[in-house]
Parts: C-alpha cells; structure tokens; sequence
C-alpha cells in the first residue's frame, strides 16, 4: 500500500523517510513491545465496564458491542500515561532486567515483568483477570524457550486460562484460547521456526481482534500502531514490518 502511494523515487518518500530517520531506534524497539501492555490495559478496561457497569451508569444492551463513549477515554489515557512512564523508566534505568531494550534481550524480560504485573492487577480486578494473565505467562514462555516443555506448558496454561474464563462468564479470554489452541498444537507437532513465530504473534492478535469487538476505542488504537510501524519499516529500509513479532531483529 505504501509503495503505490509513495514510490521510492519520489519526493514526498524522501520528505517522509528524512523524518522517519529522526526517530529513536532504541525508543521504538520498547514502544513496540508495549502492545501486549496494551491489551492488559484495555482489558481491564473492559472487566470494569462489564462488571460494573451500574456503578457507571451503562447500558450494556445499548454499548456492549464496539462501544465508543465517554468513559473510554479513561482506558485511552492509562494506555498513554503507563507508555510514557515506562518509555522514561526504561531510559533512566536501562540496566534493569525488564527495561532492557527488547531486541538486544532475546529472553524479552519485559514480557515476564508483564506476566507478574497481570497477576498483580487480580487484587484489583478480580478473578475474571486470571485467564489473561495465564495467556501473558504463555506469551513469555514462547519467547523464552522453544523447548518441547515449553509447548506443552504453554498449551495446558492456555486450556487451563480457557476453562477458568468460561467459568468466570468471561467470552473474550476463553474464546481467544480456544481459537489460539490449534496455533499451539502446530507449533508442538511442527519441527519448523515458523510455526513458533506464528504462536507467538497471533496470540496478542487474538486477544486484540476480540477485544475489538468489545472496545471500538482500542482497535483505533490498534490500526494506528500498525500504521506507524509499518510506515516507519518503509520508509526507513523498504521493508515490511514483521508484525507483533518482538524479538526480531530488522
């Protein structure tokens, strides 16, 4: 798409890729592994609304799909005031584990700091969260190790986090890790790289993709990180962005 609207040879490419250059490498390699943070964000976001949506005055019927009101705006907010403060602590203290710059930390450190942040956020938002925070621990497994193991413990976390979240009521955890299960199966049966890679960037997709259907706010959200990141792939070294893939080096 970006290459019919702004041809290599072109005068607007050059303008663009100027001002892309300007961007800071390291800054972008954290930003982009934001958006499993995201997620959990908007996530909650959603068990508020849902399960507290007289307190809020809402009208489930009217709202529950694709909403767009007023009290998003608070979910948009957490999302932009958590990026900023953590694009400043991982500047202040890169020698910290999980404030490593991601791509240079083939282990992703930040994903398992992530995991015990969701665990954390159970206090707060009830059980309903389980399921979610039992998907990021799979998340970082799957960069952690592309052991046999891990597949297999990734695979009965996933079936454990889709029982709990039927349990609980909860439609967008539990229908996200049944429709993940067949990417982890493949992933175990498979011998090549690529199905791991698939396993682990579609389960952050699953969860968007419904999520979306949830909170209209946060698919806009979505669409604009993968604009900007595919532009900036493009315009800085003609390549395609390799979406949601944390680790990989450009």
């Amino acid at each position: 798409m970006f290459r019919r609207f702004f041809p290599v040879e072109s005068n607007q490419y050059k303008s663009l890729r100027n001002l892309f250059h300007k961007i800071d490498t390291d800054s972008l390699n954290r930003f982009e592994i934001f958006f499993p943070m995201w997620i959990m964000f908007a996530f909650q976001h959603y068990l508020v609304k849902s399960y507290d949506s007289l307190n809020m005055g809402i009208d489930i019927n009217k709202y529950y799909l694709f909403s767009m009101i007023t009290e998003d705006l608070i979910g948009v907010m957490n999302i932009l005031l958590h990026s900023l403060l953590f694009l400043w602590l991982m500047k202040k203290f890169e020698s910290f584990g999980p404030f490593r710059i991601v791509k240079m930390d083939s282990q992703t450190n930040f994903l398992l700091f992530l995991s015990l942040y969701a665990f954390i956020d159970i206090i707060i938002f009830g059980k309903a969260m389980v399921g979610l925070a039992l998907l990021m621990i799979v998340l970082y497994l799957l960069y952690r190790s592309d052991s046999f193991q891990i597949k297999i413990g990734s695979i009965i976390l996933t079936i454990i986090a889709m029982i709990f979240s039927i349990n609980q009521n909860e439609p967008i955890v539990s229908t996200a890790a049944a429709v993940y299960l067949p990417f982890l199966f493949v992933a175990l049966i498979g011998k090549s790289d690529s199905y791991l890679h698939y396993a682990q960037k579609y389960l952050p997709l699953i969860l968007f993709i419904f999520l979306t259907t949830k909170e209209l706010w946060f698919g806009l959200i979505g669409i604009g990180y993968f604009l900007f990141l595919n532009s900036y792939y493009y315009f800085t070294s003609e390549s395609r962005y390799n979406w949601l893939k944390f680790d990989h080096n450009y």
